[in-house]
């Protein structure tokens, strides 16, 4: 994984190094679905939360990701009462810079925009990481529009699965769970699958009345629609509780695809072994044990000492305090 660390250049805000005993952190967590800011105080306490759009740079645009950034960011300082030069240290995790020119060209567009003394840019997956397992050795899976999976074992090795966006991968997560809920519904309009409760709502939420209006809607603008399919996550959900086949299938369908990248990782990192913690992050978590419980059956195949539960802290706590973790006791930058 690539990651940027920077300083904020001369002719902004202060860049004199605050005693980390004296300074706030900011962690920021953004995905294709929405942009979640925290900060920290000197004793580690959450002192104030910003939310905002989609920061996925490749999704919506470089100008507006930083736009949704930039208004998490003064809203969580709005309301923990500081300016944003007093926060000493910054960790944005992101979708979209892995890529090392991705990873440079929001570097630079955060350096523009923000007063900070450090900052460490990290994708949105290692930030989950680090908030989900309390930076101990264990696994997160991440299912909102996309879907990821990464870990860290007890020799600190980080290994991942998955990422791949909508058009190569994404298995499991609301996109997947969105697009075949549309394949359900021309199926079974066509009358090559079953019959299925959520054609009403599925149509409804494209605001047409028949399947054969859907393609003009779904093509034309597929950059647009493509946050309203999986955002179809939740007709998926609500038709499986009440007993519909073609949903029920769907969702543990996506809960195998999922412990398929969980697996990928533990085995990466030989773990099959251990104890650890597989933490769920994402929207599409919220099925509960629609999708949990097939996802532990299938982990538990492989890692039967493993245990499959909600994160400990937030990736907007978890960026945080990868943020502090920059910073040692004289003020510098720490290089591990």
């Amino acid at each position: 994984m690539d990651t940027g660390r920077l300083k904020a250049e001369s002719g902004g805000a202060d860049t004199s190094e605050p005693s980390p005993s004296s300074g706030y952190w900011l962690g920021v967590d953004g995905g294709g679905t929405s942009c979640r800011a925290a900060i920290l105080d000197q004793a580690g306490r959450l002192v104030g939360e910003g939310h905002a759009d989609a920061a996925n740079f490749l999704r919506v645009g470089l100008e507006k990701a930083v736009l949704h950034i930039r208004q998490s960011v003064e809203e969580a300082c709005q309301r923990a009462g500081i300016d944003p030069a007093l926060i000493h240290a910054a960790c944005f995790g992101l979708a979209g810079v892995s890529h090392p020119d991705h990873n440079r060209r929001m570097i630079n567009a955060l350096r523009e925009t923000f007063p900070i003394g450090e900052i460490l840019l990290e994708t949105d997956a290692r930030v989950a990481l680090a908030g989900a397992t309390g930076n101990l050795p264990g696994v997160v899976i991440i299912a909102g529009t996309g879907s990821i999976a990464c870990g860290i074992n007890a020799r600190g090795r980080f290994a991942r699965a998955g990422g791949w966006g909508p058009t190569m991968g994404d298995e499991g997560s609301g996109s997947y769970i969105g697009r075949r809920a549309l394949e359900a519904v021309v199926m079974a309009y066509d009358y090559r699958g079953e019959p299925t409760i959520m054609m009403d709502p599925v149509l409804r939420h494209f605001g047409v009345s028949s399947p054969p209006e859907l393609p003009p809607v779904i093509y034309d603008s597929p950059a647009e629609v493509a946050s309203r399919i999986a955002q179809l996550s939740r007709i998926v959900v609500n038709a499986a509780q009440q007993n519909d086949r073609v949903a029920t299938r769907i969702l543990g369908d996506a809960a195998v695809e999922l412990a398929k990248a969980a697996i990928a990782v533990i085995e990466q990192l030989r773990m099959e072994h251990e104890t650890f913690r597989v933490a769920c992050v994402g929207g599409v978590f919220e099925a509960g044990d629609l999708i949990i419980n097939p996802l532990r059956d299938e982990i538990r195949r492989i890692a039967r000492h493993a245990t499959v539960d909600a994160p400990l802290e937030p990736p907007m706590i978890g960026a945080a305090r990868m943020a502090r973790a920059l910073t040692q006791a004289d003020g510098s930058v720490s290089k591990s």
